[in-house]
């Protein structure tokens, strides 16, 4: 047992760690909304006031990507456009309140629409574009191959995504929707509704009629 006073000196130094880590976290926040403000608002489609983008990132075709207001985005984020030609003109829409976690992959090649007050858990996926594969002749790289004339991903307000989930093209996620933890969505989510599992299907859903959660 230790004695009350070296307690009392080991209390101290863990709150003062805390603090330390809490002062650290808001100096970080604030050197990523001024260098936003500094050059990354410029380089975006358009893009509102106090977001925060943390590096490093990668990030294609800025000019494709429209961004809200209170927007945050993690280290390791990828947001890539690709334009597959001359004629295309995708658009990746983030809304206002939109939190996006470490390491989240987003590739848009048409559209790619995420609501307000949603919320991306680390090491998510969210993809509108295939690799078309059929063609056994072409020695290309399959991955060099892009379809997704089309295609489209929408993200309804106030949707979690859970860790590790994936969100494949032609899917709409209703709003207040949550997906689970490494869930792989391949079909439309109805709103108020939990999903999860490979492929996703419905865990539960609200029922306004009967004002409360059912089994899916």
């Amino acid at each position: 047992m230790f004695s009350p006073k070296w307690n009392g000196i080991m209390s101290k130094c863990k709150i003062n760690r805390l603090n330390f880590y809490k002062i650290k976290n808001r100096i970080d926040l604030i050197c990523s909304k001024i260098k936003f403000l500094l050059f990354y608002q410029f380089i975006f489609g358009s893009a509102g006031r106090s977001v925060a983008i943390y590096k490093p990132l990668l990030i294609v075709n800025p000019h494709r990507i429209f961004i809200g207001n209170l927007v945050v985005i993690r280290q390791g984020v990828r947001l890539e456009v690709v334009i597959a030609n001359d004629h295309s003109a995708p658009k990746l829409t983030i809304g206002n309140n939109v939190n996006i976690e470490q390491n989240v992959h987003i590739v848009c090649g048409c559209n790619i629409l995420i609501g307000d007050n949603v919320s991306i858990a680390a090491g998510a996926a969210i993809v509108d574009v295939n690799h078309p594969h059929t063609d056994v002749l072409d020695s290309g790289k399959i991955a060099d191959r892009i379809d997704a004339e089309n295609n489209y991903v929408e993200i309804g307000e106030g949707v979690l995504i859970g860790y590790g989930a994936i969100i494949l093209p032609n899917v709409r996620i209703g709003r207040r929707a949550v997906v689970g933890a490494y869930a792989v969505v391949t079909k439309d989510v109805p709103e108020y509704s939990t999903v999860a599992g490979n492929p996703a299907r419905l865990i539960k859903r609200y029922s306004f009629e009967r004002k409360q959660w059912e089994r899916g």
